[in-house]
Protein backbone atom coordinates (compact mmCIF):
# COMPACT_ATOMS: atom_id res chain seq x y z
CA UNK A 1 0.00 0.00 0.00
CA UNK A 2 1.34 3.28 -0.82
CA UNK A 3 2.02 6.02 1.61
CA UNK A 4 -0.35 8.93 1.11
CA UNK A 5 0.07 12.16 2.78
CA UNK A 6 -2.56 14.67 4.30
CA UNK A 7 -2.72 17.99 5.66
CA UNK A 8 -4.37 18.25 9.52
CA UNK A 9 -5.96 21.80 8.74
CA UNK A 10 -4.46 24.30 6.71
CA UNK A 11 -2.61 27.60 7.03
CA UNK A 12 -0.37 27.53 4.48
CA UNK A 13 -2.34 30.36 2.44
CA UNK A 14 -0.97 32.46 5.22
CA UNK A 15 2.34 34.24 3.96
CA UNK A 16 4.63 32.53 6.13
CA UNK A 17 4.21 28.99 4.67
CA UNK A 18 5.05 30.35 1.32
CA UNK A 19 8.57 28.84 1.33
CA UNK A 20 6.89 25.35 1.77
CA UNK A 21 4.49 25.66 -0.53
CA UNK A 22 7.22 26.82 -2.95
CA UNK A 23 8.54 23.44 -2.31
CA UNK A 24 5.45 21.30 -2.78
CA UNK A 25 5.22 22.86 -6.33
CA UNK A 26 8.81 22.79 -7.53
CA UNK A 27 8.87 19.18 -6.56
CA UNK A 28 5.50 18.19 -7.95
CA UNK A 29 4.66 16.72 -4.14
CA UNK A 30 0.86 16.65 -3.76
CA UNK A 31 -1.20 16.24 -0.90
CA UNK A 32 -3.93 13.65 -0.95
CA UNK A 33 -6.42 15.80 1.00
CA UNK A 34 -6.93 18.53 4.35
CA UNK A 35 -8.57 17.14 7.35
CA UNK A 36 -11.19 19.51 9.32
CA UNK A 37 -13.38 18.30 11.83
CA UNK A 38 -16.19 19.51 9.77
CA UNK A 39 -16.03 20.25 5.65
CA UNK A 40 -16.95 23.28 4.09
CA UNK A 41 -15.27 23.60 1.41
CA UNK A 42 -15.09 20.99 -1.17
CA UNK A 43 -11.37 21.59 -1.78
CA UNK A 44 -8.30 23.98 -0.77
CA UNK A 45 -6.11 25.26 -3.46
CA UNK A 46 -7.51 22.08 -5.96
CA UNK A 47 -6.63 19.44 -2.60
CA UNK A 48 -9.89 17.44 -1.65
CA UNK A 49 -10.75 18.31 1.55
CA UNK A 50 -12.23 15.75 4.37
CA UNK A 51 -14.20 16.19 7.80
CA UNK A 52 -13.19 13.60 10.39
CA UNK A 53 -16.32 11.33 9.53
CA UNK A 54 -14.44 10.91 5.75
CA UNK A 55 -10.94 10.35 7.06
CA UNK A 56 -11.81 7.80 9.74
CA UNK A 57 -12.05 5.46 6.72
CA UNK A 58 -9.49 7.18 4.11
CA UNK A 59 -6.58 7.87 6.72
CA UNK A 60 -4.60 5.36 8.16
CA UNK A 61 -1.40 4.49 10.57
CA UNK A 62 0.35 3.78 7.16
CA UNK A 63 -0.09 7.59 6.14
CA UNK A 64 1.95 10.38 7.36
CA UNK A 65 -0.29 13.74 8.46
CA UNK A 66 1.41 17.47 8.82
CA UNK A 67 0.34 19.55 11.36
CA UNK A 68 -0.56 22.87 9.02
CA UNK A 69 -3.50 23.87 11.28
CA UNK A 70 -4.36 27.47 11.87
CA UNK A 71 -5.03 27.95 15.25
CA UNK A 72 -4.23 26.14 18.95
CA UNK A 73 -7.87 25.19 19.25
CA UNK A 74 -7.97 23.34 15.84
CA UNK A 75 -4.72 22.07 16.21
CA UNK A 76 -5.82 20.32 19.89
CA UNK A 77 -9.09 19.22 18.19
CA UNK A 78 -6.66 17.27 15.12
CA UNK A 79 -4.09 15.84 17.30
CA UNK A 80 -6.88 14.33 19.45
CA UNK A 81 -8.43 13.25 16.46
CA UNK A 82 -5.53 11.51 15.26
CA UNK A 83 -3.96 10.06 18.12
CA UNK A 84 -7.33 7.81 18.61
CA UNK A 85 -6.21 6.56 15.09
CA UNK A 86 -2.54 5.86 16.17
CA UNK A 87 -1.66 8.86 14.22
CA UNK A 88 1.20 11.17 15.40
CA UNK A 89 1.11 14.40 13.67
CA UNK A 90 4.44 15.27 11.90
CA UNK A 91 5.71 18.91 11.73
CA UNK A 92 6.58 20.31 8.33
CA UNK A 93 10.15 21.19 9.32
CA UNK A 94 10.61 17.13 10.39
CA UNK A 95 8.80 16.06 6.77
CA UNK A 96 11.21 18.20 5.40
CA UNK A 97 14.28 16.92 7.11
CA UNK A 98 13.04 13.65 6.14
CA UNK A 99 13.02 14.21 2.43
CA UNK A 100 16.21 15.89 2.60
CA UNK A 101 18.17 13.67 4.41
CA UNK A 102 16.68 10.75 2.32
CA UNK A 103 17.57 12.96 -1.31
CA UNK A 104 21.04 11.19 -2.10
CA UNK A 105 20.95 12.21 -5.60
CA UNK A 106 20.41 16.02 -4.88
CA UNK A 107 17.64 15.58 -6.81
CA UNK A 108 14.78 17.83 -4.22
CA UNK A 109 14.78 21.33 -6.14
CA UNK A 110 14.51 23.77 -2.65
CA UNK A 111 13.00 26.75 -2.41
CA UNK A 112 15.97 28.90 -2.69
CA UNK A 113 17.94 28.43 -6.17
CA UNK A 114 21.20 26.85 -5.62
CA UNK A 115 21.31 25.37 -2.28
CA UNK A 116 20.94 21.45 -2.71
CA UNK A 117 20.01 18.95 -0.12
CA UNK A 118 23.53 17.98 0.63
CA UNK A 119 23.90 21.34 1.46
CA UNK A 120 21.69 21.17 4.02
CA UNK A 121 23.37 17.76 5.14
CA UNK A 122 27.00 19.46 5.40
CA UNK A 123 25.37 22.38 7.28
CA UNK A 124 24.23 19.97 9.93
CA UNK A 125 27.54 17.95 9.98
CA UNK A 126 29.10 21.76 11.19
CA UNK A 127 28.64 23.70 14.51
CA UNK A 128 26.38 26.58 14.49
CA UNK A 129 27.63 29.99 14.16
CA UNK A 130 29.41 30.89 17.57
CA UNK A 131 29.16 34.04 19.69
CA UNK A 132 33.01 34.48 20.17
CA UNK A 133 33.69 33.38 16.46
CA UNK A 134 36.28 36.85 15.71
CA UNK A 135 35.04 37.19 12.10
CA UNK A 136 31.75 38.81 12.70
CA UNK A 137 31.58 42.16 12.57
CA UNK A 138 29.31 43.23 14.67
CA UNK A 139 26.35 41.49 16.93
CA UNK A 140 23.90 41.95 14.59
CA UNK A 141 25.56 40.02 11.79
CA UNK A 142 26.43 36.97 14.37
CA UNK A 143 22.62 37.28 15.51
CA UNK A 144 21.58 37.04 11.76
CA UNK A 145 24.11 34.07 10.96
CA UNK A 146 22.57 32.31 14.30
CA UNK A 147 19.25 32.58 12.80
CA UNK A 148 19.47 32.07 9.34
CA UNK A 149 21.78 28.68 10.29
CA UNK A 150 18.35 27.20 12.23
CA UNK A 151 16.17 28.05 9.71
CA UNK A 152 18.26 25.86 6.83
CA UNK A 153 19.17 23.33 9.38
CA UNK A 154 15.92 22.60 11.11
CA UNK A 155 14.38 23.18 7.71
CA UNK A 156 12.30 25.93 9.76
CA UNK A 157 12.07 28.24 6.48
CA UNK A 158 8.75 29.78 8.12
CA UNK A 159 10.33 32.21 10.52
CA UNK A 160 11.93 34.11 7.48
CA UNK A 161 8.73 35.87 8.02
CA UNK A 162 10.45 38.00 10.99
CA UNK A 163 12.34 39.63 8.20
CA UNK A 164 9.35 41.01 7.08
CA UNK A 165 10.54 45.18 7.50
CA UNK A 166 10.50 47.81 4.80
CA UNK A 167 14.08 47.24 3.51
CA UNK A 168 15.56 46.51 0.17
CA UNK A 169 18.86 45.30 -0.52
CA UNK A 170 19.59 48.45 -2.59
CA UNK A 171 19.65 50.57 0.30
CA UNK A 172 21.45 48.08 2.51
CA UNK A 173 24.44 48.17 -0.10
CA UNK A 174 24.17 52.09 -0.40
CA UNK A 175 24.35 51.97 3.71
CA UNK A 176 27.04 50.15 3.39
CA UNK A 177 28.85 51.95 1.06
CA UNK A 178 28.21 55.03 3.41
CA UNK A 179 29.46 53.71 6.50
CA UNK A 180 32.99 52.72 4.90
CA UNK A 181 32.99 55.98 3.03
CA UNK A 182 32.47 57.69 6.24
CA UNK A 183 35.17 55.48 8.08
CA UNK A 184 37.82 56.58 5.24
CA UNK A 185 38.27 53.08 4.00
CA UNK A 186 36.73 53.29 0.43
CA UNK A 187 39.42 53.76 -1.58
CA UNK A 188 38.60 52.01 -4.87
CA UNK A 189 35.23 50.25 -6.18
CA UNK A 190 35.45 47.29 -8.60
CA UNK A 191 31.76 46.41 -10.18
CA UNK A 192 32.10 42.53 -11.80
CA UNK A 193 28.54 42.30 -12.43
CA UNK A 194 24.73 43.38 -11.48
CA UNK A 195 26.13 46.50 -12.61
CA UNK A 196 22.83 48.57 -12.35
CA UNK A 197 22.45 47.67 -8.72
CA UNK A 198 25.83 48.61 -7.21
CA UNK A 199 26.41 51.60 -9.91
CA UNK A 200 23.08 53.70 -8.50
CA UNK A 201 24.19 53.03 -4.93
CA UNK A 202 27.29 54.74 -6.28
CA UNK A 203 25.59 57.44 -7.93
CA UNK A 204 23.46 58.31 -4.42
CA UNK A 205 27.03 58.10 -2.59
CA UNK A 206 28.34 60.45 -4.60
CA UNK A 207 25.31 62.66 -4.05
CA UNK A 208 24.98 62.31 -0.51
CA UNK A 209 29.24 63.06 -0.22
CA UNK A 210 30.12 65.11 -3.73
CA UNK A 211 33.68 65.22 -1.92
CA UNK A 212 34.19 61.36 -1.48
CA UNK A 213 37.52 60.20 -3.22
CA UNK A 214 37.28 57.28 -4.38
CA UNK A 215 37.72 55.35 -8.12
CA UNK A 216 35.33 53.20 -9.68
CA UNK A 217 36.55 50.38 -12.50
CA UNK A 218 33.65 47.88 -14.21
CA UNK A 219 34.07 44.82 -15.71
CA UNK A 220 33.38 44.33 -19.36
CA UNK A 221 30.66 41.63 -19.03
CA UNK A 222 29.11 44.17 -16.58
CA UNK A 223 29.25 47.20 -18.84
CA UNK A 224 27.64 45.19 -21.82
CA UNK A 225 25.15 44.38 -19.49
CA UNK A 226 24.11 47.98 -18.78
CA UNK A 227 23.51 48.04 -22.94
CA UNK A 228 22.67 51.40 -23.97
CA UNK A 229 22.81 52.62 -20.16
CA UNK A 230 26.43 52.34 -20.09
CA UNK A 231 27.07 55.83 -21.65
CA UNK A 232 24.99 57.53 -19.01
CA UNK A 233 26.68 55.35 -16.44
CA UNK A 234 30.41 56.41 -18.03
CA UNK A 235 29.10 60.23 -18.07
CA UNK A 236 28.07 60.03 -14.96
CA UNK A 237 31.15 58.41 -13.06
CA UNK A 238 33.68 60.65 -15.37
CA UNK A 239 35.54 61.92 -12.58
CA UNK A 240 36.53 58.85 -11.09
CA UNK A 241 36.18 55.93 -13.52
CA UNK A 242 39.47 54.05 -14.64
CA UNK A 243 40.36 50.68 -16.73
CA UNK A 244 39.30 47.56 -15.41
CA UNK A 245 42.13 45.13 -14.30
CA UNK A 246 40.88 41.82 -15.59
CA UNK A 247 44.02 40.25 -13.27
CA UNK A 248 43.05 40.23 -9.64
CA UNK A 249 47.24 39.88 -8.82
CA UNK A 250 47.37 43.60 -10.35
CA UNK A 251 44.86 45.14 -8.63
CA UNK A 252 45.43 47.40 -5.26
CA UNK A 253 44.52 45.14 -2.20
CA UNK A 254 42.43 48.26 -0.90
CA UNK A 255 40.27 47.27 -3.77
CA UNK A 256 36.38 46.38 -3.16
CA UNK A 257 34.74 44.32 -5.17
CA UNK A 258 31.08 44.14 -5.63
CA UNK A 259 28.93 41.26 -6.73
CA UNK A 260 25.30 40.08 -6.99
CA UNK A 261 26.92 36.70 -5.93
CA UNK A 262 29.28 35.06 -2.98
CA UNK A 263 30.59 32.84 -5.70
CA UNK A 264 32.14 35.78 -7.52
CA UNK A 265 34.57 36.87 -4.56
CA UNK A 266 35.55 33.72 -3.95
CA UNK A 267 39.81 32.64 -4.50
CA UNK A 268 40.12 30.54 -7.29
CA UNK A 269 43.67 29.29 -5.55
CA UNK A 270 44.73 28.15 -2.55
CA UNK A 271 45.81 31.08 -1.28
CA UNK A 272 42.69 32.44 0.10
CA UNK A 273 40.73 36.27 -0.58
CA UNK A 274 43.01 39.00 -0.93
CA UNK A 275 40.33 41.36 -1.62
CA UNK A 276 37.56 42.84 0.46
CA UNK A 277 33.75 42.60 -0.89
CA UNK A 278 30.48 43.76 -1.00
CA UNK A 279 27.94 41.19 -2.42
CA UNK A 280 24.64 39.34 -2.23
CA UNK A 281 24.35 35.60 -1.13
CA UNK A 282 21.85 34.13 -3.57
CA UNK A 283 22.28 31.13 -1.33
CA UNK A 284 22.10 33.02 2.32
CA UNK A 285 23.73 30.98 4.81
CA UNK A 286 25.50 28.09 2.46
CA UNK A 287 27.03 31.29 0.87
CA UNK A 288 28.54 32.00 4.40
CA UNK A 289 29.62 28.77 5.06
CA UNK A 290 31.28 28.67 1.67
CA UNK A 291 33.08 32.38 2.57
CA UNK A 292 34.07 31.20 5.83
CA UNK A 293 35.75 27.87 4.46
CA UNK A 294 37.17 29.79 2.00
CA UNK A 295 38.94 31.87 4.11
CA UNK A 296 40.23 29.77 6.66
CA UNK A 297 42.19 30.79 9.10
CA UNK A 298 42.75 34.59 7.81
CA UNK A 299 41.82 37.42 9.28
CA UNK A 300 38.91 39.02 7.98
CA UNK A 301 35.34 40.50 9.18
CA UNK A 302 31.64 40.04 8.09
CA UNK A 303 28.65 42.39 8.22
CA UNK A 304 25.52 40.47 7.54
CA UNK A 305 22.25 41.99 6.56
CA UNK A 306 18.54 40.25 5.49
CA UNK A 307 16.81 43.06 4.34
CA UNK A 308 13.33 41.38 3.97
CA UNK A 309 11.80 37.46 4.11
CA UNK A 310 13.69 36.92 0.63
CA UNK A 311 16.44 34.54 1.41
CA UNK A 312 18.33 35.11 -1.82
CA UNK A 313 18.71 38.85 -0.64
CA UNK A 314 21.20 38.37 2.25
CA UNK A 315 23.48 40.91 1.69
CA UNK A 316 27.28 40.69 3.09
CA UNK A 317 30.42 42.87 3.26
CA UNK A 318 33.65 41.01 3.49
CA UNK A 319 36.36 43.03 4.83
CA UNK A 320 40.29 42.67 4.55
CA UNK A 321 42.94 43.89 7.03
CA UNK A 322 44.00 45.67 3.77
CA UNK A 323 40.68 47.45 3.68
CA UNK A 324 40.06 48.09 7.49
CA UNK A 325 43.42 47.89 8.52
CA UNK A 326 43.96 45.79 12.27
CA UNK A 327 40.25 45.15 13.25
Amino acid sequence: MTMKTYAAGWSLQKPHENYFKKFLRLNDIALDGIVYPSKVPDDIEGIPVLDFAAAQDAVTPADQVLDTAANPALQEALAAFFAAKGIRLLSVPHFLDRLIEADRQDALQLPVEGIKASDIRKLKSLPAPGPFEAHFHDPESYRLATILDGVFRHSEWHHLIGFDRDDTPDSVILNMLLDLNTQGLLKHLVVLDTPRLFLDAILKLKHHDAAAAFTVSVSDAAMADLGRRAEFYRRSLSDCLTPYLADAGARDERSLLLSGSAQAILPAGAHGPRSSAICLMRRSIVDYVAVKEAFGESRYRILLRQPDTTASNLVAAILTPALFGKT
